[in-house]
């Protein structure tokens, strides 16, 4: 059993290891007496989703999901973790929506246009999730679709899917969120903002965009491992070749998305999508899946190097004054 003076050096040891100072060892300590005294629970609720983000929380990264179920949250409802099924399921469900004191994470977008796309308990999920985002004390969009709209919102969609936050805004309601876009979302992410808002009882410093700044503030280009081959305007042109090399012009969208993929990594801290050698898709990204092609291709992209480009950016609408 530790004593409260080694919990304070831990938590000091800890604030130095984020955060490269002690300033921040008290609210490290707070943040563990909060976690002891009483976990926040926790509803995951899923809607037209591939699953593929609660995947990935459950294979976990830096953040073990076992031990953040057990010692985190108190984890109420999941569609694809809870023991019941069925009526059972959804008793349980309506039985926490209706304590009014819960953390909702929603995976997923929802079928407007066609309503009975996705029903849970034979209810068109527009009608049945908002009473859960009602009741909820903070709303966490788990996902690109949940987030942004995603995949079921691409062009041609026919399901008029809309993201949560969207769902929100149509339905005139106002709960404090924030997005966590991915696709799919990585289990830092996830499980690192729900950790902040067990610890504090509030949401994290937040984006333009909402979404955590401690995950998503800066470029992927800014930290990327193939940015000094970018200064030096060193493009990939065959894959099978120069595997170092720039990927901007086979499309890569790393100048344009926001996230922290180069340092966080995926699978236990191995890779990441340029580590491997193929261009970002840009999936954090709102607009994402764009419109365009996957990749930007070649021909779009103006052949001049960062430094006049970097000219252009400093001049543009000079002439228009």
């Amino acid at each position: 059993m530790l004593t409260r003076r080694q919990l304070l050096q831990h938590s000091a040891k800890l604030s130095m290891l984020l955060f490269g100072t002690k300033v921040f060892a008290a609210d490290v300590f707070d943040g563990f007496i909060k976690l002891k005294e009483k976990r926040i629970k926790v509803v995951f609720i899923q809607g037209q989703v591939c699953a593929g983000c609660s995947v990935s929380m459950m294979y976990g990264n830096e953040t073990d999901f076992l031990q953040f179920i057990r010692y985190v949250i108190s984890l109420q409802v999941h569609p694809m973790l809870s023991f019941e099924s069925s009526d059972d399921y959804l008793e349980m469900l309506e039985k926490t929506v209706k304590s009014n004191d819960y953390t909702l994470v929603f995976e997923g977008s929802i079928p407007m246009g066609i309503p009975n796309a996705c029903n849970i308990g034979g209810m068109p999920l527009k009608e049945f999730i908002k009473p859960a985002v009602e009741n909820a004390s903070i709303i966490v969009a788990s996902g690109t679709c949940s987030s942004h709209g995603g995949i079921p919102a691409a062009v041609n969609n026919e399901t008029g899917a809309v993201s949560l936050i969207e769902y929100l805004d149509m339905q005139d309601i106002h709960k404090p969120y924030l997005r966590i876009p991915g696709c799919p979302v990585h289990p830092d992410w996830l499980m690192g903002s729900i950790s902040y808002i067990a610890a504090t009882g509030k949401i994290p410093e937040m984006t333009k965009v909402k979404t955590p700044k401690a995950y998503y503030k800066d470029t992927i280009h800014n930290h990327c491992n193939r940015f000094q081959h970018f200064s030096q305007d060193l493009y990939l042109s065959d894959y099978s070749q120069n595997k170092t090399n720039c990927l901007l012009k086979k499309g890569c969208r790393g100048p344009v998305t926001y996230s922290d993929c180069p340092i966080r990594n995926w699978n236990g801290n191995t890779n990441f999508c340029i580590k491997s050698n193929a261009p970002c898709v840009g999936c954090v990204h709102p607009e994402w899946p764009f419109d365009s092609d996957m990749y930007i291709t070649a021909e779009k992209a103006e052949d001049i190097t960062w430094w006049k480009m970097q000219e252009k950016v400093r001049n543009r609408g000079k002439d228009k004054k």
